[in-house]
This record gives structure tokens, C-alpha cells and sequence, in this order.
């Protein structure tokens, strides 16, 4: 491998990646009180060694929730309440799928990209694409932070 690809390599191990938000022209979060948090899928094929999906779906909603926001199962009935509904998939993934939990010292990377839909119209409001980049971390450590990447983007954009 090339010393300038190693670096480059390296550096970006070290380097947060923010998430990138892109919202509908004139739309906000703002309005947004009630959180779904749908069922994650996973497009990678990896030969993950736990339900990684139902975890990413979990680690989004309780980041939601550490922010003080309201997660439900459904969207209310009750139409003044503004669901926005998040749906996400888990589009790439490379590090030891098959051993989860333990210390990985080689480079773990993925990447979920949401999609956020209001509960009442059905309307696309947006998308998140978050990614993460580690190396010598637990990969789901590394899943997790996409995760929380999406929830926190989400609250970023409601304070805002």
C-alpha cells in the first residue's frame, strides 16, 4: 500500500464524520413532536453474528429518547400531534461482522442512511446519511454511532 494512502487511511479513522442532512426545500424539523423509529433494514450482507437490525432500530430510539423526545410504536390518531417517521437502512459495513463484540483491531466502517417521512401526509421531509469510520473499536460500537448519528442530526435540526 502506498505511505500516501496509509495516511490518508489513518487520518480518516481519526476524523468524526459528521452526518449529512438534506431536508426538502422549505420544509423544517421544527414542527416534529412524536418520533417512529421503523424497523431498519440491512442491505449489506454481512454475516452479522447478532440482530443487528433490531439493535440499530433500539439505539436510534433510545438516543431519541435521551434527548427528551417522544418515540411511539404507530403514529397517533390524534392528527395534531407531528409524527415524523424515520426509516433507515443499513447500506454498507465493512469490519469483522461475525464477532460483533470484540476488540477489532483492524478499520470498521458503516453506514445508515434514513429516510424521514411525516407520519400524517406520507411526505419525504428528508434524509440522513450517517457514517463512521474507527479503527480499534468494537464494531458494534461503531454501528452504534451511525445510530446515534441519525438521532442526534434529527435533534440538531429541531434546535435549530
Amino acid at each position: 500500500m502506498k505511505p500516501s494512502i496509509l495516511v490518508l487511511l489513518c487520518l480518516a479513522a481519526c476524523t468524526p464524520v459528521h452526518p449529512r442532512v438534506s431536508l426538502e426545500p422549505g420544509t423544517s424539523l421544527k414542527a416534529y413532536r412524536v418520533f417512529l423509529v421503523a424497523p431498519v433494514t440491512d442491505d449489506t450482507r454481512a454475516p452479522f453474528d447478532l440482530d443487528v437490525v433490531d439493535s440499530l432500530q433500539q439505539e436510534i430510539a433510545d438516543r431519541l429518547r435521551s434527548h427528551q423526545l417522544t418515540v411511539v410504536a404507530k403514529v397517533p390518531e390524534d392528527s395534531s400531534a407531528a409524527t415524523l417517521v424515520i426509516t433507515s437502512r443499513l447500506v454498507n459495513f465493512k469490519g469483522m461482522s461475525n464477532t460483533l463484540q470484540l476488540p477489532f483491531s483492524g478499520i470498521t466502517r458503516c453506514e445508515l442512511r434514513s429516510v424521514l417521512y411525516d407520519g400524517q401526509s406520507g411526505r419525504r421531509v428528508g434524509e440522513i446519511v450517517a457514517s463512521d469510520l474507527e479503527e480499534g473499536s468494537r464494531p458494534m460500537t461503531v454501528l452504534n454511532e451511525c445510530a446515534h448519528d441519525v438521532a442526534d442530526a434529527i435533534h440538531e435540526r429541531l434546535r435549530h
